[in-house]
C-alpha cells in the first residue's frame, strides 16, 4: 500500500491508481514513468488511460485545443510473445518490443483503438493526416488549428482491420469526414427527389392546353365578392414583399394554396377553390420543389452556426472594448469581417447544385401557372363598365402578374447562388430562364394595354407606340442575350477548340434556344398590334341556322355586316336609326334614316327559309 500512495503522492493527484499490489515494485515504477509528463503530446488536448497490469491510470493534459485523444494502451509486459511482434511504427518498421516504454520521444507513444490494434502517435498522425489540419513548426509539434481540406473527406480506419478510427486525438478530422458522408447524403436525396417530379412536370407541360382551356370556363356563382379595391392596394403592397422575404429559397407554395388565393390574392372563397380544382396537380408538384431549395445539408447548417454564434460574440467583445475604427466603420462590419478572418473557409457548395436545378424547375412551373393565370383572365368580360367586374378583371390582373415577376425575381437569386459557387452553366440557365419571364410580364402587360386602347376606342392613335415599344423590347433582349453569350465563354476559357465547340453548342441548345423562342413571339406580338389579325372559328351552317331561330325574327329584326365583314344585328324596325362602332373592330357602323348598312345576305336568305320577311327598306344596300 505504501507504494500507491507514493505514487499517488508524486503525481499530485492527477493520476488516479486503483487496485495496485503490494510489493509489486516493478508496476509501481512504471505506473510513475507513465505518469510523470511522458504522456505530454504536442500541446493537444487528450486523455490518455493506460492499463498496467490491474491500474488504469488516467492523466490530464492542460487543454490547448479542441482535439482530443482517447487512448487505451495495452500493457507491453502483459502482451503474448506472439502481440509482441505486431508493427505499430509504419514509418520505422519497428514492432512492439522495439519500442521504449519509458521514451519522451512522440514517435514512441503509443495509441490503442477500439479494435484492439496498437499503433504509434506519430503513425495514426501521418495516416489520418493531422497535418491538413493542424499548422506544425518545424520542430513537428502542432501550433494551432487551419482551414481543413476542401475535398471529399473518408472517415479514418485502422490500418489492420479498416475498423473506424474514434480516438478523441483524431475527432476532428472524424466529425470533418462524417460531415461530408451526411453532405453526400443530402446531395443524393435531392437528386432523388428531383428526378422524381421530372416525369409529373412533363406531364403538366402536355396537359397545359387543357388546363387553359378549364381556367376560361371557370365558372363562379352570382353574388360572389372580391376583396374590397380599397383594401386590395394595401393586400398588393404587403403580398408583394413575399416575393424577397428569403434570399436563398424560392417564393413559398403557400401564396398559391386556397386560402392565400383569398387573403394575399383577394378572390372569393368559390373562385379560390374552383380554381385551386384546376391547378391542384402543379400545385403539389411546385410544393415538392419548393421543399427542395430548402434541404440544407449539416455543413451548410454547421458553418451557419458558426458564423452566428461568432458574430454575436464579436459584437459582444466590440461593445466592451471598442477599437478606434468605430469611429469609422460600423461595427457590425467590423465583427463581419473578423468573423470570416476566424472561419477561414467558405461555405460548403456539394448541394448548390440541386438547390439551383430546384429554382428553375419552380420558375418553369410557376410560368406554367401564369399560362394558365392569364387564360382565366383573357376569358373574363372586357367590354363591361360595372364596378364589380371591372375590379374582378384587376385583381386576376393583378395575380398574373404577380406570378411572373417572382419568376424574375427568383431567377435572379439563383442567379446571385451560382456567381458566389462558380456555377457558369447554372447561372446562364438561370438568367436565360430570367429573359423568358421578363418576356412574358412584358407580353402580358402590352396586350392588357391594348385591350384598354381598344376598349376606348384609341387603338388607331396608341398603334405606333406599342409596336415602338415592343420593338424596343426585342432590342433590349438582343443585347442582354449578347451579353449573356460573353460573360459565359468569359467565365470558362479554354483553349481546346474541341471544349470550345462542347461550350457552345451547350449554351446554343440550353440558353440560345430558349431565347430565340421568345424572338419569335415578339414578332407575333408585333404583328398583333399592327394588323389586329383576329382568327374566328369557321361557324357551320347548322349554327347559324340555330342563331336565326333563336332570334325569331319575322317582319322585326334585320342582320348586317361591317366593313370588316362582322355580323351584328339591329332590332325592332331592322332599319338603321343611329351611328355606333363594330363590337369587334370599332369600325363604323349604323347612320340615319334606314340607310347605310350592309346587310349579312347569308343571314337574311336563313331568316326568309324560316319565315322571315323581306326587309322593307328598299334604298338599303344589299351585300
Amino acid at each position: 500500500m505504501s507504494v500507491v500512495l507514493h505514487v499517488r503522492r508524486l503525481v499530485a493527484n492527477v493520476v488516479l491508481t486503483t487496485s495496485v499490489p503490494n510489493g509489486v515494485q516493478r508496476t509501481a515504477h512504471l505506473v510513475l514513468s507513465h505518469a510523470t509528463g511522458s504522456v505530454l503530446i504536442c500541446a493537444v488536448q487528450f486523455y490518455v488511460d493506460r492499463s498496467v497490469h490491474v491500474c488504469p491510470v488516467m492523466n490530464r493534459v492542460a487543454p490547448f485545443f479542441s482535439a482530443a485523444i482517447s487512448a487505451l494502451q495495452k500493457c507491453i509486459e502483459c502482451l503474448s510473445d506472439e502481440d509482441k511482434m505486431d508493427i505499430v511504427d509504419y514509418a520505422m518498421q519497428r514492432t512492439l518490443t522495439e519500442i521504449p516504454v519509458g521514451s519522451e520521444d512522440i514517435s514512441d507513444k503509443l495509441i490503442t483503438l477500439d479494435c484492439g490494434h496498437v499503433f504509434t502517435v506519430e503513425t495514426l498522425d501521418g495516416h489520418c493526416q493531422m497535418t491538413a489540419y493542424y499548422e506544425v513548426d518545424e520542430m513537428g509539434s502542432y501550433t494551432g488549428m487551419k482551414a481543413p481540406p476542401i475535398d471529399f473527406q473518408r472517415p479514418p480506419s485502422c490500418l489492420t482491420c479498416r475498423s473506424p478510427i474514434t480516438a478523441r486525438r483524431y475527432g476532428r478530422i472524424l466529425k470533418r469526414a462524417n460531415l461530408d458522408i451526411l453532405e453526400q447524403n443530402v446531395a443524393s436525396i435531392m437528386s432523388q427527389r428531383l428526378a422524381d417530379v421530372i416525369p409529373a412536370i412533363e406531364t403538366l407541360s402536355n396537359d397545359l392546353a387543357e388546363l387553359e382551356a378549364r381556367a376560361k370556363e371557370l365558372k363562379v356563382a352570382s353574388g360572389f365578392e372580391c376583396l374590397p379595391a380599397d383594401e386590395f392596394e394595401d393586400l398588393v403592397k404587403r403580398r408583394n414583399g413575399f416575393m424577397t422575404e428569403k434570399v436563398d429559397e424560392v417564393l413559398s407554395h403557400e401564396m398559391f394554396i386556397a386560402t392565400s388565393m383569398v387573403t394575399r390574392h383577394g378572390l372569393s372563397d368559390p373562385e379560390a377553390k374552383s380554381w385551386m380544382a384546376i391547378i391542384v396537380d402543379l400545385h403539389r408538384v411546385y410544393k415538392k420543389v419548393a421543399n427542395i431549395t430548402t434541404m440544407r445539408s449539416a455543413h451548410v447548417r454547421a458553418y451557419e452556426l458558426a458564423r452566428s454564434t461568432l458574430y454575436r460574440l464579436e459584437l459582444e467583445h466590440l461593445a466592451a472594448e471598442p477599437p478606434s475604427e468605430i469611429l469609422r466603420t460600423h461595427p457590425e462590419c467590423i465583427a463581419m469581417r473578423i468573423v470570416d478572418r476566424k472561419i477561414g473557409q467558405p461555405p460548403h457548395k456539394a448541394d448548390r447544385r440541386y438547390h439551383l436545378e430546384a429554382f428553375i424547375l419552380s420558375v418553369e412551373l410557376r410560368l406554367m401557372l401564369g399560362s394558365i393565370a392569364r387564360s382565366r383572365f383573357e376569358a373574363l368580360p372586357m367590354n363591361s363598365d360595372e364596378p364589380e367586374a371591372l375590379h374582378h378583371r384587376h385583381v386576376w390582373y393583378s395575380f398574373t402578374l404577380f406570378i411572373y415577376q417572382s419568376c424574375v425575381v427568383d431567377c435572379q437569386k439563383a442567379i446571385t447562388i451560382s456567381h458566389a459557387t462558380s456555377s457558369s452553366r447554372l447561372a446562364a440557365r438561370s438568367a436565360s430562364l430570367m429573359f423568358c419571364s421578363d418576356f412574358e410580364q412584358f407580353r402580358f402587360w402590352m396586350l392588357e394595354k391594348r385591350r384598354h386602347a381598344f376598349k376606348s376606342g384609341t387603338l388607331a392613335d396608341a398603334r405606333d407606340g406599342l409596336v415602338a415599344e415592343v420593338q424596343a423590347g426585342k432590342k433590349k433582349l438582343k443585347s442582354r442575350l449578347k451579353e449573356l453569350e460573353q460573360s459565359y465563354f468569359t467565365s470558362c476559357p479554354s483553349s481546346d477548340p474541341s471544349q470550345i465547340n462542347e461550350e457552345r453548342q451547350w449554351f446554343r441548345w440550353n440558353c440560345s434556344a430558349k431565347i430565340e423562342r421568345c424572338f419569335t413571339e415578339y414578332e407575333k406580338l408585333e404583328d398583333y398590334i399592327m394588323n389586329e389579325v383576329v382568327v374566328y372559328q369557321p361557324m357551320s351552317l347548322q349554327m347559324k341556322q340555330d342563331i336565326v331561330s333563336a332570334l325569331g325574327f319575322s317582319y322585326r329584326g334585320r342582320f348586317y355586316n361591317c366593313i370588316n365583314g362582322h355580323t351584328f344585328v339591329i332590332t325592332e324596325c331592322g332599319g338603321v336609326m343611329q351611328a355606333s362602332q363594330c363590337p369587334e373592330c370599332r369600325a363604323p357602323i349604323g347612320g340615319g334614316n334606314h340607310t347605310s348598312n350592309t346587310r349579312a345576305r347569308e343571314y337574311e336568305d336563313i331568316s326568309r327559309q324560316h319565315g322571315g320577311e323581306a326587309s322593307p327598306w328598299a334604298s338599303v344596300a344589299s351585300a
